[in-house]
């Protein structure tokens, strides 16, 4: 039997001096043949020669193991004989000293993989996230996401509707102040922890149920959303005749000439540059505005109840018309767009069947494609008579006081609903969208740039849309705010008025409704992508039934949107889009930056903004930025607050087209599409404060602290940041202490005397 010192000290085994083992300083250490290698006590730091160990297959050798544990094992070296690999340096030990206590581990060694595959921030290991293929696919997902119908479409409407310059000035203010920084927050907060909607709100528990509603209004307005888009497919297929059918007034609209115009109809194209209206009662509608009631939407046939009612008291009776007084009596379901719809759906399903990495590479073209035919229509639209008088509508308010002026807080409110709308901010999508990104994208200027190009887009629309109805005022001698009665058929109208007086017009329309379909297109991925990220998130299993659980997510909102398809479709989609996609949203957006900036600290988001862009604080320019944006984000909630207490003060229940009214079971219909979304935020904190409370091991302040899960999700910055926050408290860490040293919890010397 060797000494004892000689049997500390490795010196009694040949192996020690060979040249399969190895040298540090005074100690040698033994490598036994044929079987697994792992570093021991006495090379705490991993040290070893990686070349020879890769070269030998000798990562998972334990010095520690009894010599007879892998007797008969495969891959036993020639050394092992039958008996297996030789003893290990423990069971030498134990020839010396037979009373050394036994670890569990001594018995049941775990399994040991290289220290550098070793992930110490991983439970389990954790699934590497996805990431944009380039950068670009980064950057045009956000300006297909944040450019899209919405500017077409939903800002002129809404500026038409709400005395146009005077919708104009509130847009811009709160877009500066509100819009931009938040649009930033959303993209850095996503990039930051590399998590969706709902897993970023590890920063502060208490606010699980933001990232919950934004799931719920994401899915709610891709529900309605698809069905512009089903439009636009519908606008497409029409074109494909010898002359666009909304040009002139017919008896033989429809896909079994069944459909008339009235005597209220006009021409204005290129064929009657000069529009004539013959209505006795001087109540005129273009043929564009007729063909989409009557062919698109199929409202004419919708069941509509005229009301006598007796209002203050007074023997005065009003007649007004009500839409949807009977539960379930919405009509036909039209069969051709429902179609449309069907193919849209299709369409986005296949899309987004592969995740981002299909997506992805589509918004190459769908987000580039519009802009060329939104230039030409814009010079198109400049050029006509009268097109000025349109434009000062758009950007000279009427009137500086009473309603639809800048002092209406109803204005304010829905310049701050579009803002949430046009940007895409507080539905989730553009943390979701920041999530899949590099983790040191300079993603402040990559805000900055979309959300100014966001705004240029829909001046350039709003552009387009009033010196149409300029032209149209001036041609007919009808007033501007009366040639359409706004709804969200403007577009529609406007749009295919100018189309079908450029030369062959059948090209135009086509190539304009297919752009607005991808720009719609753009913005369906990112709802959806929220929704299913949220359930990639919670279920990581479920990331390899993507094709399945996608299909199922699509099929689902195609039969919801159903309703929309009937002929009283305009009024089902009108409550959707002004409560579950108007509303709800600012009551996400104030919860979300009150959790981020007020519980979590705008200026411990700031310092996590500036480790991860790699910005310095030297100087005074970035001391003055740094802190300008704490307040900026600090103050937002409190002028949202403003604006939605005081609109709700005034509140004004919806009409469609400004004369149809909808009874007060639909008004709660869209209160319930508020609250179903807005009522996630309350439930959830309840739920995460009773869990902190009842849980043994929380405590309940931590509800509104970050949880240790809390960090970058790239496990190597994570490793930095975990550092500089302890430093930062504790002062300058070493070894073990420090977070960002990768020594696996088996290196050092003593762990299984002391981890039994």
């Amino acid at each position: 039997m060797p000494s004892r010192k000689s049997s500390r000290n490795h010196n009694d085994y040949p192996a020690s001096t060979s040249s399969r083992g190895y040298s540090n300083g005074g100690y040698t250490y033994p490598i036994v043949p044929g079987q697994p290698m792992h570093y021991g006590s006495y090379n705490p730091y991993g040290t070893a020669d990686r070349r020879q160990f890769t070269r030998d297959g000798l990562y998972n050798y334990d010095p520690y193991r009894r010599g007879e544990y892998a007797q008969g094992q495969p891959g036993a070296g020639p050394g092992a004989g039958a008996g297996g690999p030789g003893p290990g340096v423990e069971d030498k030990w134990r020839n010396t000293y037979p009373y050394v206590p036994t670890s569990y581990y001594y018995h049941s060694p775990p399994p040991r993989p290289p220290p550098e595959s070793l992930d110490l921030e991983t439970e389990g290991g954790e699934e590497e996230r996805e990431n944009w293929g380039s950068k670009w696919e980064f950057i045009f997902s956000c300006v297909g996401l944040s450019v899209g119908i919405g500017n077409v479409w939903r800002f002129p409407t809404l500026a038409y509707e709400n005395g146009g310059g005077s919708f104009l000035i509130p847009y811009f203010i709160l877009l500066i102040f509100v819009g931009k920084p938040m649009y930033y927050m959303e993209l850095a907060l996503g990039q930051f922890a590399q998590r969706g909607p709902v897993s970023i709100w590890k920063m502060c528990p208490l606010m699980q149920g933001v990232g919950i509603a934004q799931c719920v209004v994401s899915c709610i307005v891709a529900i309605y959303y698809n069905v512009i888009m089903a439009y636009c497919l519908f606008y497409i297929f029409s074109s494909f005749a010898a002359e666009v059918p909304w040009s002139k007034c017919s008896k033989e609209w429809g896909y079994s000439a069944n459909i008339a115009s009235d005597e209220r109809c006009y021409e204005w194209s290129k064929d009657e540059p000069n529009a004539t209206c013959a209505a006795a009662d001087g109540t005129c509608q273009s043929s564009a505005k007729q063909y989409y009631d009557k062919v698109v939407l199929g409202i004419d046939k919708a069941f509509l109840s005229p009301t006598a009612e007796l209002t203050d008291g007074e023997i005065k009776i009003t007649n007004e018309t009500y839409a949807l007084t009977e539960l379930g009596n919405i009509g036909d379901i039209k069969w051709d767009i429902t179609l449309c719809l069907l193919l849209s759906w299709m369409v986005v399903f296949a899309c987004l069947v592969k995740g981002i990495k299909s997506s992805g590479k589509v918004v190459y073209f769908t987000a580039t494609f519009p802009y060329l035919l939104l230039i030409i229509l814009l010079v198109y639209g400049c050029t006509l008579d009268g097109a000025l008088d349109g434009v000062k509508e758009l950007f000279i308010p009427k009137t500086w006081s009473g309603p639809k002026s800048i002092q209406d807080p109803q204005v304010w409110r829905k310049a701050a609903e579009q803002m949430f709308f046009s940007l895409s901010v507080s539905w989730g999508g553009l943390i979701m969208f920041g999530s899949y990104n590099k983790f040191h994208h300079k993603v402040h200027v990559t805000a900055t740039v979309i959300s100014s190009l966001d705004f240029v887009t829909s001046i350039i629309a709003g552009v387009v849309i009033f010196s149409i109805l300029g032209a149209l005022s001036k041609e007919t001698g009808i007033p501007l705010d009366k040639i359409v009665e706004g709804g969200q058929g403007l577009a529609f109208i406007a749009y295919p008025t100018a189309l079908a007086r450029l030369p062959v017009p059948q090209v135009w329309a086509i190539m304009f409704f297919f752009m607005l379909f991808l720009l719609g297109l753009d913005s369906e991925f990112a709802l959806l992508e929220t929704v299913l990220t949220a359930f990639y998130d919670a279920i990581p299993s479920l990331k390899r039934f993507k094709p399945v659980i996608t299909f199922l997510l699509c099929l689902s909102c195609f039969l919801i949107s159903l309703p929309c398809m009937s002929y009283s479709g305009a009024f089902v989609f009108q409550i959707m889009d002004d409560y579950g996609g108007g509303m709800s949203v600012m009551w996400i957006a104030i919860f979300e930056v009150i959790g981020i900036m007020w519980f979590y600290g705008a200026n411990n988001f700031a310092k996590d903004l500036n480790f991860m862009l790699n910005i310095s604080m030297d100087g005074c320019w970035a001391w003055f930025r740094h802190y300008f944006m704490v307040v900026l984000w600090t103050i937002i909630p409190i002028i949202l607050i403003i604006i939605l207490g005081v609109s709700l003060s005034a509140w004004e229940q919806p009409l469609y087209a400004k004369t149809i009214q909808y009874p007060d079971w639909i008004h709660g219909v869209g209160y319930f599409l508020i609250l179903i979304a807005v009522a996630q935020i309350p439930i959830w904190g309840l739920f995460m404060t009773l869990y902190y409370l009842c849980a043994p091991s929380k405590k309940i302040a931590d509800v509104i602290r970050p949880t240790p899960e809390w960090g970058p999700g790239d496990k190597h910055a994570r490793k930095k940041y975990q550092a500089s926050r302890a430093a930062r408290h504790k002062g300058h860490l070493h070894g073990y202490e420090n977070p960002a040293m990768a020594y696996p919890y088996y290196n050092y010397a003593g762990y299984h005397s002391y981890h039994m």
